[in-house]
């Protein structure tokens, strides 16, 4: 039988981050910086072939930025068919907007999705401003937890 690890119930949180190079050629186009965003942000897998995630994301932010609206996964499942001409499940729609809810950068409040507001933020509509508060801080704090660890852990060797 496998034993649990006791430090494991201290986990609150996981956040995948990649260390990716941003070539000025993938800022050029919405479909690529998106792709990108998603991949740094671990929302897709590096070898992704399947691109339902990208146009999932690539039609909240159209409803959330363009057509300012706050939308429900219905919502985001028929701009798909109106833009792509295909249908996407409303549970993969919703497993993909979750993803994004758990990074803390979406919320959804009564089966609607907006920006999750920054509340030190002027910018309440920011996804970068959202990013900060919700990924950028946590995850700071976080590596100085793990400095401040490294550094006992070497005390403790160094005796």
């Amino acid at each position: 039988m496998a034993q649990v690890i006791p430090e494991a119930e201290y986990i609150r949180k996981e956040i995948i981050l990649r260390q990716l190079d941003l070539p000025q050629s993938v800022t050029l186009t919405k479909k690529s910086l998106l792709r990108w965003c998603s991949l740094s942000l671990g929302l897709i897998s590096p070898k992704e072939s399947r691109d339902k995630a990208i146009i999932i994301f690539d039609s909240l932010f159209s409803l959330l930025f363009k057509k300012k609206e706050k939308p429900t996964t219905l919502d985001v499942q028929a701009s798909i068919k109106k833009k792509y001409s295909f249908v996407v499940s409303e549970k993969l729609i919703r497993y993909h907007l979750n993803r994004l809810v758990d990074l803390g950068i979406i919320q959804r409040k009564k089966n609607r999705y907006s920006i999750n507001p920054n509340p030190y933020s002027e910018k309440r509509g920011s996804l970068s401003a959202s990013f900060d508060a919700w990924v950028r801080a946590p995850f700071d704090q976080e590596l100085e937890k793990i400095s401040a660890a490294l550094e006992k852990l070497q005390r403790i060797y160094e005796k």
